[in-house]
């Protein structure tokens, strides 16, 4: 009964009575409204790791990018994926790991690796395998890394028995770049069509998804773009592992790593050839995940540097999700903060002049504005997810008890509102030994705006070390300013900006390699946000910096 009514309401937002009803936000005061949104998405079902490579290893050792095909003859699923020893090393990632079980659920059997980098057929390094079949042949296409980022190139091994790789004579198939990269080919109409990462320029630009055809497996038409992501950038992006899967009149396409290395989003579309950024129809929390169909039973893997090997989980294609959250509205902005399923502040609008027209000033085309770790690499490998408990006052709202993947920390994250700014901050728990060394923990804040900067300068672009006064996101009439307050975390490493999108991440821990973080309480930071109608305003910023202890 619960679930029928749950289906009737699938595309509701549904906004309860205002904690506080009795003050109206043209008064200046501020009003914060839950709401519960129910959609059907796509979406995985618990993983379970089912293969661990590190198996007759003396170290322990990854997967990456991997693919998973059954044989035709015997029934054996085989796995093939990129495989290093532990830290990740990519430029060195010179051979694909390879396992065979009787399901895809396991056991797996490992087996001598499939294939190695060949110097002497330009590979310095190899990538991303993806195996299809076709008439009696097995067909092994991956990415052969050169020194040259801007001409990856695209390589073919073929296989009758799925045990011994022959790389073909046609290679390269082509080159492309910045590392053009991650393969998957399939089926669509009367030709083949092979789906890869790269950029709208072989120099970077704007992450795509692109395609080329072709009706023999060899021979590749011209680049075209099936996806196009808003962001810029060179190595890896929001369109990584790019896999498409076709389910009656749907097709879907399955990105990583926008939102966290362990984030694969999924956007619908009805032309295999076009998908938009407002198609989006679920996210999956995996990296370089795979879709995998064993009779009518469906699953997506997942797999990644330190993350101990491959992990597999049930795919429900129209699972009813229910996104909780509240809405805080004043005169001079608007906030919108999701509680479940993940913890982070979605969307911010904002008018300095406290007319309420607002504008946006945070997004979530990154990593959104919320907490996260870094364990065992960099970058948002564990993203927040939700919070087990919320305690809203009047003008006060703590999350309380947000996970963070499987590792055993949490954290609290409160806000306090008020009429034209509002302050947060975090409260990390460490509960036991993380899984692996910690590289980051931060907050990151994703602005809808394309400068940015701090008391040191603008135009920032990647890691400045401490943590600043206050950092901006500017454009022509607006400046959004969160200031920090000095001795509020209980390290103080560096910052990191991101201008492809608008970001910056406050990061109290920031260690390339990681550091033990030991069991105990840590103090994550306290900020002030604001707003100003100038652009680059940094005095506004300065003053508002000096407000922030009091």
């Amino acid at each position: 009964m619960i679930r029928k009514l749950l289906a009737a309401l699938v595309g509701l937002t549904v906004l309860a009575v205002p904690l506080q009803s009795a003050a109206s936000p043209s008064s200046g005061h501020v009003r914060i409204t839950p709401y519960v949104k129910i959609d059907k998405v796509v979406a995985a079902g618990q993983f379970a790791k089912v293969y661990d490579p590190s198996v007759g290893e003396t170290e322990p050792w990854y997967y990456n990018d991997h693919t998973l095909v059954q044989d035709r003859a015997t029934g054996t699923w085989h796995v093939y994926a990129i495989t290093h020893a532990e830290p990740a090393n990519p430029l060195d990632e010179k051979s694909f790991g390879h396992a065979t079980a009787p399901t895809p659920n396991g056991p797996w059997t490992k087996q001598p690796p499939a294939l190695i980098a060949d110097p002497a057929a330009g590979e310095s390094h190899i990538w991303a395998p993806y195996v299809m079949y076709d008439a009696g042949t097995y067909y092994m296409f991956y990415a052969a890394g050169t020194p040259d980022h801007t001409a990856y190139r695209m390589h073919l091994a073929t296989s009758t028995d799925l045990m011994t790789w022959t790389r073909d004579a046609a290679n390269p198939l082509f080159t492309d770049g910045f590392d053009g990269r991650d393969p998957m080919v399939r089926k669509v109409g009367d030709q083949w069509v092979m789906y890869y990462t790269a950029n709208s320029t072989p120099a970077g630009g704007n992450h795509i998804v692109a395609y080329r055809t072709s009706t023999d497996l060899k021979h590749w038409s011209d680049r075209q773009t099936a996806f196009q992501h808003p962001s810029t950038g060179t190595f890896g992006g929001p369109t990584e592992s790019p896999f498409v899967v076709q389910r009656g009149a749907d097709w879907y396409l399955f990105v990583c790593c926008d939102g966290g290395y362990e984030s694969t989003k999924v956007y619908k579309s009805n032309d295999p050839l076009h998908f938009t950024t407002e198609q989006l129809a679920g996210t999956i929390p995996a990296h370089a995940a795979e879709v995998v169909q064993d009779g009518q039973n469906w699953y997506v893997t997942g797999a990644g540097w330190g993350k101990g090997g491959l992990f597999i989980a049930p795919l429900d294609f129209a699972k009813l999700q229910v996104t909780k959250g509240r809405v805080v509205t004043t005169n001079h902005y608007r906030a919108t903060i999701e509680t479940s399923p993940r913890s982070a502040l979605t969307s911010l609008d904002v008018d300095p002049t406290g007319r309420r027209n607002y504008r946006p000033a945070l997004d979530s085309t990154g990593r959104s504005t919320a907490p996260y770790l870094a364990v065992g690499n960099f970058g948002a490998t564990d993203i927040s997810g939700p919070a087990t408990k919320v305690d809203a006052g009047r003008e006060s709202l703590t999350l309380r008890g947000i996970s963070f993947g499987d590792e055993p920390v949490a954290a609290d994250w409160t806000f306090d509102f008020g009429p034209t700014t509002f302050d947060t901050r975090l409260a990390w728990t460490v509960k036991a030994p993380t899984n692996a060394s910690v590289w980051e923990v931060a907050l990151n804040v994703d602005s809808a705006l394309p400068d940015q900067g701090d008391p040191g300068g603008f135009g920032r672009d990647g890691d400045v070390a401490g943590l600043p006064r206050w950092s901006m996101a500017t454009a022509a009439g607006l400046s959004v300013v969160t200031a920090y307050r000095p001795g509020s975390a209980w390290s103080e490493d560096n910052h990191w900006y991101d201008p492809s999108n608008g970001a910056v991440a406050w990061q109290p821990l920031w260690q390339p390699g990681g550091r033990a973080l030991p069991p105990g309480k840590y103090d994550g930071g306290r900020w002030r946000l604001g707003f100003s109608g100038t652009e680059r305003d940094v005095a506004f910023a300065d003053s508002l910096a000096a407000s922030v202890g009091t």
